[in-house]
């Protein structure tokens, strides 16, 4: 930057010095004065570095370690291209446990859904008549010995535990009839809404272990040459941490410096000349698309982008450019 102030500092004192020109002598002749216009050749009052307009830092969302790179400073990438791979055993395995818990989730609802088995019914209907049985007998013999008891046949103690028995027959009897009305009726409304709950949070468990899995493969965002390389196999590749920089070259521009008092003379849209230090024979077609309204209080100058139409491939972010304005 300090190069480019002390181009556009230049730039503005030669200006300065050819306003204060003489004008040609009144006598010279028209054919001479036509031949200085055709031969007037841009002025260059604007100095900046060459950028790119697409560009792409390349990260990772996971942490792990780099297991493949399939690319090097230098390589031409399309979009979607593999960049880098990284080592997701771990993810796998959680994966496949969220597929396993969906699997289950899924399995309960539907039996839930469905009600109970033919075959189930039958089967707690048998332990409804079982149950039955054993409380009418322990009914009939708790009965038998209260009689006995009241004639003073039967100790208090034996009593006691013909009516223990009854209690129990009592209750398993109450608990086999509850559980095959439930099977009956079915699950409640409630219920199904739970395990519904419950599938679906182990889909979304499901889904978020897959697009980790998926970040393990980085691809190309954009077209363009890798510029930038950072990372090597067998490293460890942190969020955040730039590992390729994609740099697209054919839609280059640049930022310039234009001195605050030839702003007037520069408009958005204007066709200007850009010229390149590395490529001094060959000068390259550019249009203004921005200037800004804001004078730079330190340098007084402000701020011109030029968008360059003819991207050459030796063009580079980073030169130097020099912008002329077209006489």
């Amino acid at each position: 930057m300090k190069r480019v102030a002390l181009i556009v500092l230049a730039m503005a004192v030669v200006l300065t010095g050819c306003g204060t020109t003489s004008q040609p002598a009144a006598g010279q002749s028209a054919a001479k004065a036509s031949t200085n216009v055709q031969t007037t050749k841009p002025v260059y009052v604007m100095a900046g570095i060459i950028n790119a307009n697409d560009k792409a830092n390349i990260t990772t969302k996971i942490a792990a370690k780099v297991t493949g790179i399939s690319v090097d400073v230098g390589s031409v990438v399309k979009q979607g291209d593999t960049l880098v791979t990284l080592d997701t055993n771990d993810i796998q395995a959680q994966v496949n446990q969220a597929q396993a818990a969906v699997a289950a989730a899924q399995a309960n609802l539907a039996n839930a859904q469905a009600g109970a088995r033919p075959e189930q019914i039958a089967q707690a209907q048998a332990a409804v008549d079982a149950a039955k049985s054993a409380y009418t007998n322990a009914q009939t013999s708790y009965n038998r010995d209260q009689q006995l008891f009241q004639s003073g046949a039967l100790p208090q103690a034996q009593l006691d535990a013909a009516q223990t028995q009854l209690t129990a027959a009592q209750a398993q009897y109450n608990s086999a009839q509850d559980q095959l009305d439930l099977l009956k009726k079915g699950q409640t409304q409630e219920a199904i809404d739970a395990l519904q709950a419950q599938v679906q949070q182990a889909q979304s468990a499901l889904d978020y272990a897959k697009t980790m899995l998926a970040n393990g493969t980085i691809v190309a965002p954009i077209a363009g040459t890798i510029s930038a390389k950072s990372i090597n196999i067998g490293e460890l590749a942190s969020p955040g941490e730039t590992l390729l920089t994609i740099t697209n070259n054919t839609s280059l521009f640049v930022n310039a410096s234009l001195p605050a008092g030839l702003a007037s003379s520069v408009k958005v849209g204007q066709d200007v000349d850009v010229k390149v230090s590395e490529m001094p024979d060959k000068n390259f077609s550019g249009t203004v698309s921005m200037v800004n309204s804001v004078v730079d209080s330190q340098n007084t100058s402000v701020l011109v982008k030029i968008q360059i139409n003819n991207p050459d491939p030796a063009l580079k972010p980073g030169m130097l450019a020099e912008i002329g304005l077209k006489k």
